[in-house]
């Protein structure tokens, strides 16, 4: 289900050698007593328990994959009280999104507050990240224009605000970080962020977003769509999913020359599909904001990490977004999508 490593062969780690993070009670007691003991609710019997680590963000969060016997689910841990997360889960599982056909997320198996945690069931199959870089662009834009209109004929009223506010807090965290390990990337990235709050933009009635779709989140499940990683999940409008999609599309172009075609036909098939759906303004606004916030992504939560070699590159490139945002917000504008 992860999307960096959708399979993950080989033997697993026993559970008192995952890593140390006093933050996460979960971890501490699955370190302790064994994922079975510690999640009697899962009904795990005595045979082996094979466990990976998929990610792990120090005194955050983590996440692994576990395999035992022919069952395979995902256990996340936090820091932070996962009851939000768990009750969307449960809401979308009663409208009919935790099946095993059709647009889908996973299911919740099972959930601890007091541990911080939640338990959910595998999605498996190519990410449109993966179907990007197979030569599938068409289809990956596809899978992820599905997914929108699927959500939006749903009536979630669950999660904090994520709109125009929230990433525009989102941009100025990402010139501070920006900032700090490179001056005039930093200042660039602030430039971009006061064009960002100059531009009015029509904000619709807020719904259920994702809140960080990314190509890597949506997988090809059988021709439907299945999303995870649902932590930033909120009430906000339709363009904010739609353009952090673009910008996950756009820097994979930029990181990597030779799947830039593909990117643009995943580009080109997602703007068609949501033609419809989405106000073309707010959505460049929001591709700009999105690009914002993935230049700065790795070094929010990692502050000494390098910067990557096309940060650049993704700054450039959510000014031009802004920019058209700000001519197409022109009442006498004549409104045209980038591709």
């Amino acid at each position: 289900m992860l999307a960096d490593n959708p399979s993950l062969p080989g033997r697993g780690q026993p559970a008192a050698d995952l890593p140390i993070d006093r933050a996460l009670p979960g971890l501490e007691a699955i370190r302790t007593l064994g994922l079975a003991a510690a999640l009697p609710d899962l009904g795990l019997t005595d045979g082996r328990v094979e466990i990976r680590t998929c990610n792990h963000v120090m005194g955050t969060r983590m996440t692994f994959e576990t395999r035992a016997g022919d069952r395979r689910f995902a256990v996340k841990l936090y820091a932070d009280d996962p009851a939000p997360e768990a009750e969307l889960y449960q809401e979308l599982a009663r409208l009919g999104l935790a099946r095993d056909l059709g647009p889908r997320v996973p299911r919740l198996l099972a959930w601890n507050r007091h541990l911080r945690l939640v338990v959910i069931s595998w999605l498996e199959g190519p990410t449109a990240h993966h179907l990007i870089k197979l030569g599938h662009g068409a289809r990956a834009g596809e899978l992820a224009a599905s997914w929108l209109w699927h959500a939006s004929r749903k009536r979630v009223r669950l999660g904090p605000p994520r709109g125009r506010e929230h990433m525009i807090y989102q941009a100025g965290v990402s010139a501070g970080a920006l900032g700090s390990a490179d001056r005039m990337l930093g200042a660039a990235t602030k430039s971009v962020a006061k064009l960002l709050v100059r531009i009015p933009t029509r904000e619709k009635a807020p719904r259920l977003v994702h809140g960080t779709l990314y190509a890597r989140h949506i997988f090809d499940m059988d021709g439907s769509p299945g999303v995870i990683d649902w932590t930033q999940f909120g009430q906000g409008p339709v363009e904010l999913d739609a353009g952090m999609f673009l910008a996950t599309i756009s820097r994979l172009a930029l990181r990597h020359e030779p799947f830039a075609a593909q990117a643009a036909r995943a580009t080109e098939m997602f703007l068609t599909r949501v033609q419809r759906l989405v106000d073309p303004c707010a959505l460049e606004w929001y591709w700009a904001a999105g690009l914002l916030h993935l230049a700065a992504r790795r070094l929010k939560t990692r502050p000494h990490s390098p910067v990557p070699r096309e940060t650049p590159a993704v700054v450039d490139e959510a000014a031009r977004h802004a920019g058209l945002a700000a001519r197409n917000s022109s009442p006498r504008s004549h409104v045209v999508l980038s591709a």
